[in-house]
Formats: C-alpha cells, sequence, structure tokens
C-alpha cells in the first residue's frame, strides 16, 4: 500500500507547474515571494486529511509516521545501525539510534538529533531516513534521541531526556566510534529547541558545551504568537490551531511558557553569550519563520557566530518531503554541506 502510495503522490508532483497553479488557482504569496508549486500541492494535500489537534495524540502519532512515509526518500542504506537505551535516574530508559555511514573512519564528529513534531508526536521511525542522510553525507555518527513526548510527558520531560542524553554521549562518544571534543546538537521544528536548549542549560550548569548547533525552522518561543502565525498559521501545512496544541500539551501551566528553555527568544543577551556556533534555516511560508529569523538575530548579538539560511519559497518540515519536492532536496543538503564544512576545518 505504501508503495501505491508513493507512486501517486509522486506522479501527481511531477505534473508542471503551470497545472499546478491551474488546479489550485493563483500562487500563494506572502506579498514579496511566491511559494514553490510542490510546496502549494503539498499545503493542498494536508487539507484532505485530519487535523492533528482534532485526534488523540496516538492517532495524531500514526497519521504522521504515515504520511512521513509518502513525501520522504525511501532510506538509503548506512553501514551500522545500533538501536540502545540510556538509563536514568528513575530507573526508566531513553531510546537512541545510532548511524554511522562511515565506520571505518573513526573517531568520527557526532551530531545529536533531535526530532521535531510539537514534542508531541514524532520519534525515531519518523526521523530514520532524515537520520540516516545527515550520517552519510555529512559523514558524522548520528544519535537520534526518542525523548519522552507530551502530553503524557509534559514539560520538563522532553528537555530533561534530551539533556540527558547529551550527557550520555559525551561519557560514551568514545565507545560509539567518535569524539567527546566533537559532538554537535541538531534538530528540526520543536528539535530544534532542544538543541539549543541543551546548549542553554550547558552553559548554565557550567559543563562543556556542544561545539556546534543546528536548528532547522525551529521553535523558539511558546510564550507568544508571531506575526507568522498570523500570516502563515493556516493554509501551510503547519497551522497556528496544531502549534497552539502542541504548546498546551507540553506545557498545561502557561507560566512554564517563559523559560528561557521553552522560549530562548526571551532570553538576555548574555544568557547566549558563549554559546556555539549556530546554522539556522527559516522557510518562507511557515508559522515559526519570524521566530527563526528573531533567534538568529538574538543570539548574533550576544556574539554567537551564525549562518542563517531563510528558503523564501519553502514550507515547515522541508526535510521530510525530499522525496517529492526538489527544492527540498537542495535545502537540506545545504544542512549536510554546513555540517560537513564545520567539522572538515577544524581539528579535534
Amino acid at each position: 500500500m505504501l508503495g501505491i502510495k508513493r507512486s501517486i503522490a509522486k506522479f501527481a508532483f511531477s505534473i508542471p507547474e503551470n497545472w499546478i497553479h491551474s488546479i489550485f488557482g493563483e500562487k500563494e504569496e506572502d506579498g514579496t515571494q511566491k511559494i514553490n508549486p510542490q510546496c502549494l500541492l503539498a499545503c493542498n494535500f494536508a487539507k484532505l486529511l485530519p487535523k492533528l489537534e482534532t485526534l488523540p495524540p496516538t492517532k495524531a502519532r500514526k497519521l504522521y509516521q504515515e504520511n512521513i512515509k509518502v513525501f520522504d526518500e525511501p532510506a538509503i542504506a548506512v553501514s551500522h545501525i545500533e538501536d540502545k537505551l540510556i538509563p536514568t535516574p528513575s530507573a526508566s530508559f531513553i531510546p537512541i539510534r545510532l548511524y554511522n555511514a562511515h565506520p571505518q573512519k573513526g573517531n568520527l564528529p557526532i551530531v545529536i538529533y533531535f526530532h521535531g513534531g510539537g514534542l508531541t508526536i514524532g520519534s525515531l521511525e519518523t526521523h530514520d531516513a532524515a537520520c540516516r542522510r545527515l550520517a552519510y553525507y555529512a559523514k558524522v555518527i548520528v544519535v537520534s534521541v526518542d525523548y519522552r513526548l507530551a502530553p503524557e510527558h509534559p514539560y520538563p520531560a522532553a528537555l530533561d531526556d534530551a539533556f540527558l542524553a547529551y550527557q550520555y554521549v559525551r561519557s560514551s562518544a568514545y565507545l560509539f566510534g567518535g569524539s567527546p571534543n566533537a559532538i554537535a546538537v541538531a534538530g528540526d521544528s520543536a528539535g530544534g529547541l532542544l538543541a539549543t536548549s541543551v546548549c542553554i542549560r550547558a552553559k548554565r550548569e557550567k559543563q562543556p558545551l556542544p561545539v556546534f548547533q543546528a536548528l532547522l525552522y525551529p521553535v523558539t518561543d511558546i510564550s507568544r504568537e508571531s506575526e507568522s502565525y498570523k500570516n502563515f498559521g493556516e493554509k501551510f501545512v503547519l497551522t497556528a490551531a496544531t502549534l497552539r496544541w502542541f504548546i498546551h500539551n507540553f506545557t498545561p501551566n502557561a507560566s512554564d511558557r517563559k523559560s528561557i528553555f521553552n522560549s530562548p527568544l526571551l532570553a538576555e543577551s548574555k544568557e547566549l553569550k558563549g554559546l556555539p556556533p549556530a546554522y539556522v534555516s527559516t522557510a518562507g511560508f511557515d508559522p515559526l519563520q519570524e521566530e527563526g529569523d528573531r533567534y538568529s538575530h538574538l543570539l548574533e548579538t550576544a556574539g554567537v557566530k551564525v549562518q542563517h539560511r531563510h528558503f523564501p519559497d519553502l514550507i515547515h518540515g522541508y526535510i521530510q518531503m525530499t522525496g517529492l519536492i526538489p527544492a527540498a532536496k537542495e535545502a537540506e543538503s545545504d544542512f549536510h554541506r554546513t555540517v560537513l564544512a564545520f567539522f572538515s576545518q577544524r581539528k579535534f
């Protein structure tokens, strides 16, 4: 069934751009930029699906995983993949998955990856193909973290799991075939929030920091709604209503939303000073666009070296649309190239 769905989707996304515009009307615009035609097609496909916020979390997770498999590329082969469990003080475990596409090299950099999904949906499986590509093309060991999800596990569960995973990977880096002095954190959407929050917490607790952070269309402020919510929060796959559902699930206590670990955009410059260099990407038709843009500027103001990539014609979630949208593939490749270049230019 998945193969049939992929074949149908591949055919639909290969039709000429002018046909897409004829079928779906005028090109969506933000006043200055036009949306990628395949992204426009994805937006109209999303309208046919149940709204995530109307579903129980378990069903929302299943729907998300099914749709990712249609839009994402088939998983590429990676030499070594291993599932492990990180023990926690509460006697439970955090599942992680290691990817090493180049095990013969040894002492590779490590990227700890936190999946997106509003801290409510998403898993090792939803981001498996993306993590394989990252390991292969950026020539790093990827450690994907299956942190606890809301609403079953609200704040601070995901943040605690993310930081514990970071500490564990640092202490186990050599066992993984990597170096504890070459560890980066990365994530998409809410996973980007976890990645930068790990950096902030490590600084606050005077622990060794990651050497790099990669934030793909990140969440950076759950305490308020930016202008992008209004401009892009209705018809571009990720909606403002879904974001509000995610935020309520993770922080039922509204006062928690002002913590800088949940809203790093509220941090003072001194709290961000000394954080690792950052790669921040934003998409033009994304309700989180302004958050990512403002956070990249805030980091720069604090003296952090930032590479901000803006993809004006793309939508939120593009790294999981690379199987059908060539422009999304190129944007993801920019991320891979940046990580590869960062570690290639340094000795650890």
